[in-house]
């Protein structure tokens, strides 16, 4: 019998998944300060808006100023889509490509 040939793994998908959310991951952590501190700034001029309107209706604004620490839209829900990502490409690579086989 002939041995079949392994493909290269820079041929399989589940490897440029994995390379994908590593770089996904490095940019966010790198960018992730200058992204918050944006997001806080979109959100103050919104709620700013928010209460001149209630001003302007004659009621004492009750809308919550937001601060570095404490934003409405973070970054944990993208942290955790590309470190799921990250793990599940990682571990068919290896299922694929590096897990030591039986000999038979």
């Amino acid at each position: 019998m002939k041995p079949t040939a392994r493909r290269s793994v820079l041929e399989s998908p589940w490897y440029w998944g994995y390379v994908f959310c590593a770089a996904g991951l490095v940019g966010l952590v790198l960018m992730g300060p200058k992204v918050l501190e944006r997001q806080v700034q979109e959100e103050r001029r919104f709620q700013g808006r928010q209460r001149a309107a209630e001003k302007e209706t004659g009621a004492a604004p009750v809308t919550p100023m937001s601060t570095q620490g404490a934003t409405r839209l973070n970054l944990r829900p993208l942290f955790t889509l590309l470190i799921v990502g990250f793990l599940v490409a990682w571990s068919m690579v290896w299922w694929h490509y590096w897990r030591p086989r039986r000999a038979g």
